[in-house]
């Protein structure tokens, strides 16, 4: 039986939880349009997302959909390794329904994404070896889909101060492909798939103040969301020639924490046709230390133990991120509304801890879009933004399986860019 020497701790769940460098904030077009400073200036039904208490503005009953479709290319060099990802388009769909109760209090009901990721390399496999004796492991594909649900409650405590306290009920998907071969012998041995998913509760509480005609202030906190990922493992293609080398069957399961968030805005009103906001959005992801993945049997090559063992243990030690946006809407006529933004969106990454599931670091987005009057009850908006991801230089960490002996691999994050478009309906009933 050959030895496999991989760097499976690298590739196993290491980016699960990317949220504030891959946390989703496209919760609607004008959101996006205004960068997310939608913490303190004029409401909408997705004001669910941010900033709840911000209903108490919105009279009777509204509802609002949108999606926003979003796409992607990056590339990474790993040691003498160099992968680049397919372009992919993602949709990201929300719903929000707002009612006010009395003159006091609201209440609401929105869905939305808060976190995920995909990537699909165009190689699957990029990161095996070309020459030697010993199988390798290559990362193909994976995928992380969260889906939220928000009950809300609103109450206006004075005329100018409002509250409000929610419960999210998140759902987490987890997808991951693994390659194993060896370019000289057999390149495509087998193909290892993790699937698994998780439920998680949590809360939110929200303030809105309204200092004067010009001036409010916005703040939320959001509590963090504990994961346990649980699902089977499974070999979805085994080569003839290696099927007696690979184990089938078993499950996997890991804890996942999407990290805390607190969130600050202002707007300010200079003339009644122009709103300015700008926000800040804290996330805490120094909590965020490790990932540890279980086996209920070794699925590694052979009965031998070393592909994987039974427990993957795969430090991170990220830092707390922020995201700074600032947005502006200028009112053209009483019909059409024109925005634009700024955003810089800092990485939780460490550069001592680097990996391959999804290569980006920093990000700078510009926005831009409009909205609508259509007629009294209906408004429609659009959003398109540009995002940059600059590069980033550091090293990752492998482990010998066999030996575990841990030694450091340099790891290049090349530039990459994104495109966000997003649109969405609201109505008043």
């Amino acid at each position: 039986m050959k030895k496999l020497v991989l760097t499976l701790p690298f590739l196993f769940l290491a980016n699960l939880a990317l949220a504030s460098g891959f946390g989703l904030y496209e919760f609607s077009a004008r959101g996006n349009a205004m960068g997310g400073a939608v913490l303190a200036g004029d409401a909408e039904p997705a004001s669910l997302a941010l900033n709840p208490a911000l209903i108490t503005e919105l009279p009777g009953k509204q509802i609002q959909t949108g999606i926003t479709v979003v796409t992607a290319t990056g590339g990474v060099q790993y040691a003498s390794y160099s992968g680049e990802s397919k372009r992919q388009w993602w949709p990201l769909p929300n719903l929000y329904y707002t009612q006010q109760i009395n003159d006091r209090w609201w209440w609401g009901l929105g869905a939305m994404t808060r976190f995920g990721l995909s990537n699909d390399y165009k190689d699957p496999s990029w990161m095996i070896p070309n020459t030697g004796s010993n199988p390798g492991a290559s990362l193909k594909h994976v995928g992380v889909t969260t889906f939220s649900v928000q009950p809300t409650v609103a109450f206006k405590a004075t005329d100018r101060l409002s509250v409000s306290l929610g419960a999210e009920v998140q759902y987490l998907n987890f997808t991951e492909k693994i390659r194993f071969g060896n370019n000289a012998t057999l390149s495509d041995m087998a193909d290892l798939n993790l699937d698994g998913d998780s439920y998680a509760l949590s809360g939110m509480l929200a303030l809105f103040y309204n200092a004067n005609e010009k001036v409010n202030f916005g703040a939320s906190f959001r509590m963090r969301n504990d994961h346990s990922v649980k699902g089977p493992n499974k070999y979805d293609y085994v080569h003839p020639a290696a099927a007696s080398n690979f184990v089938a069957g078993g499950d996997f399961w890991g804890d996942i924490t999407f990290p805390a968030q607190l969130a600050i805005g202002v707007s300010y009103r200079p003339i009644e046709k122009l709103l300015i906001e700008a926000n800040w959005t804290n996330v805490f992801w120094s909590c965020f230390r490790a990932v540890n993945i279980n086996f209920d049997h070794n699925p590694g090559y052979g009965t031998t133990p070393g592909l994987m063992g039974t427990e993957l243990n795969n430090a991170k030690h990220y830092q707390d991120a922020y995201r700074i946006g600032v947005g502006a809407e200028y009112t053209l006529s009483d019909t059409v509304k024109l925005r634009g933004s700024f955003i810089f969106d800092k990485s939780p990454l460490n550069d001592e801890f680097m990996d391959v599931m999804l290569p980006v670091d920093d990000r700078y987005i510009i926005g831009t879009g409009a909205g609508f009057k259509l007629s009294e009850n209906v408004i429609l908006d659009i959003s398109y933004s540009f995002l940059y991801a600059t590069s980033l230089d550091g090293v990752g960490i492998k482990e010998d399986t066999s030996t575990h002996v841990i030694s450091q691999i340099p790891v290049h994050y090349k530039s990459a860019t994104s495109h966000l478009m997003g649109l969405s309906i609201r109505y008043k009933f």
